[in-house]
């Protein structure tokens, strides 16, 4: 028989624990009443820039909980298009964390509020009645009242339900490499007082990247490295496709780096689209498996952010006794996150698909502009100079 749970969870990322903690903060009994089951084990690989913004942040704060694993903080991000470039100030702009240890830290406080947590699970089904949805393992089968997707880009649930709704997914490769802090600029080696700075570098956008190459400073295992990668949105399928792993390679040469000398690494970031499908009945989609940012690809703080969504909805549906979860798309574009996503959307669409190198130069000097809107960072409070 099935054992049976009120809400099942699947994926332990920052979007799955974010709506099993905020449950637990809106009332602690519902830790008895939630089981997630995450595929791999912490900490698990987790392909990622790893950036947590001032707005992700926010959230974890709301939650009460404090940003406790290895970090680098960062004072500035320099956003260049070739020889121009302006500079965005924050305390900090963002943190780059690494996901293993983030995602890990996150399932941690998911453990001690009194939710059931099972590593090592792989969901292998999903079978929606009209009670609920029985999940399937390769342990256990398990009945919900409410399952929430919370598996990522190309997660199972999406698949195994059939939704194929236009959604667009972004292609990112990357790679990390070894570093010495003392003589990194990106570390605040030369200049110890403005600190640590991000490179967000859209010249590849002549080269067909609906993106931008990056360079992250961070630590693996308390070791200085430099993640590098470059991220392709694909807002405009029509559009020639970039040859991703050549533009990267290219970036890299500027530095004096090969690609064949440090480990490719690639995955996909699905993308938010208004009119996407957020939800089933008795199903929700949080996270990346719902849509992430595709202007910059950000997804964490977003992740979280559908955390505190979905939890409102499923808190809702158990008072109503209404499963439908027929505005949850509502709930999503009307909240913070969604305002944030569409104005981002709106963006994507606009900046990649110019290709007019003399119209990106005139986009770069009115850059501090559309971003003091608000359009183009999630950090009100800094300010920004042209370099």
């Amino acid at each position: 028989m099935a054992e049976a749970w009120d809400v099942i969870v699947v994926g332990s990322g920052p979007a799955g624990c974010s709506t099993a903690l905020h449950l637990v903060q809106r009332d602690p009994a519902w830790a008895g009443r939630i089981l997630v089951l995450e595929k791999a084990r912490h900490p698990r690989p987790k392909l990622c820039g790893g950036g947590l913004t001032n707005y992700g942040e926010a959230i974890l704060r709301d939650l009460g909980l404090r940003l406790a694993v290895p970090h680098v903080a960062l004072r500035k991000a320099y956003i260049r298009f070739q020889d121009l470039s302006w500079t965005l100030w924050g305390d900090p702009v963002f943190r780059v964390t690494r996901r293993d240890e983030f995602d890990a830290w996150l399932a941690s406080e998911v453990r001690a509020r009194g939710v059931t947590l099972h590593e090592g699970e792989p969901v292998t089904d999903v079978e929606p009645h009209p009670d609920g949805v029985t999940v399937v393992t390769h342990k256990a089968r398990y009945q919900a009242r409410v399952l929430v997707a919370a598996d990522g880009s190309k997660g199972i649930v999406r698949r195994r339900l059939g939704i194929e709704d236009g959604s667009r997914v972004a292609r990112l490769l990357e790679v990390l490499t070894p570093e010495d802090p003392a003589f990194r600029p990106e570390f605040g080696a030369s200049h110890p007082g403005d600190g640590p700075y991000a490179v967000f570098d859209y010249s590849p956008l002549l080269h067909h990247v609906q993106g931008y190459y990056w360079d992250f400073p961070c630590y693996v295992q308390g070791q200085a490295h430099l993640n590098r990668g470059v991220y392709d949105a694909r807002v405009h399928a029509d559009a020639p496709r970039a040859a991703l792993k050549e533009t990267l390679q290219a970036m890299l040469s500027q530095r004096n780096i090969t690609l064949e000398a440090h480990e490719l690494m690639g995955h996909p970031i699905r993308w938010f689209n208004p009119g996407a499908v957020f939800s089933l009945p008795h199903v929700l989609f949080v996270g990346d498996a719902a849509g992430a940012d595709p202007l910059m690809g950000e997804g964490i703080a977003y992740a979280l952010a559908y955390g505190q969504v979905a939890a409102g909805a499923i808190a809702d549906a158990f008072a109503s006794g209404d499963f439908r979860f027929s505005d949850y798309r509502q709930r999503i574009l009307a909240h913070p996150l969604g305002r944030s996503l569409r104005r981002r959307a709106w963006l994507a669409n606009l900046v990649y698909r110019i290709r007019n190198v003399h119209l990106l130069r005139l986009g770069w000097r009115i850059g501090r502009i559309v971003t003091r809107l608000g359009l183009g960072y999630v950090n009100p409070a800094a300010h920004f100079h042209f370099r």
